[in-house]
């Protein structure tokens, strides 16, 4: 049995036009939008900052101040996308968030998060394992991901759990036999 999934989503837009962003309080922005308490439904965050052009300090509160926040389960399960349409605001963003060690997706529009890519490190297996999740329409089971990859449920578990822990997918507990759903959350729609 298909159990429904709902996801909050809060979307924060930063910026308009191709300004310098040069903001001291940015935190204060990006806690607007974060959840007050772990107890909520799966949770994505989209920052949108538009053609705005961020300076390294509001860069660094934003990836590095959110990022390890998310990392720590502070916002229990929840998801950071970052939307910049400057490409090198966005490869900044990925190198902040590889060299921190902190799980978020990057896109250049919050129109589709599909096209988001994840930034932070990844390990061949880890980005092979997004790629299947997404593919099979962003949702697995141990199970499901056993079958598709031909390997053992447990290692397929495990796959699944690291990208969970790492901040990549979501965890939606359900019944056994069933088996937790890993959700990739690129694949939520937004409405």
């Amino acid at each position: 049995m298909s159990w429904p999934i709902t996801f909050d989503i809060k979307f924060v837009p930063a910026g308009t036009g191709s300004t310098v962003w040069d903001d001291p309080y940015v935190g204060q922005l990006v806690h607007r939008f974060m959840p007050h308490g772990r107890k909520h439904r799966p949770m994505l965050g989209v920052l949108h900052i538009g053609a705005a052009r961020p300076t390294p300090g509001v860069l660094r509160n934003l990836v590095v101040t959110v990022g390890e926040d998310v990392k720590a389960g502070r916002y229990g399960s929840f998801s950071l996308f970052i939307c910049s349409e400057d490409e090198d605001t966005r490869s900044v963003i990925g190198d902040v968030a590889a060299s921190r060690n902190v799980a978020m997706f990057v896109c250049s529009s919050s129109a589709d998060l599909r096209d988001a890519e994840p930034a932070g490190v990844l390990t061949a297996k880890d980005r092979e394992t997004l790629r299947l999740v997404l593919q099979a329409g962003g949702t697995a089971t141990a199970v499901s991901l056993a079958e598709q990859v031909k390997i053992e449920k447990t290692a397929a578990g495990n796959r699944l759990v690291s990208l969970q822990k790492k901040g990549y997918l979501q965890r939606v507990e359900q019944p056994h036999p069933a088996g937790d759903l890993f959700v990739d959350p690129r694949s939520v729609r937004l409405t």
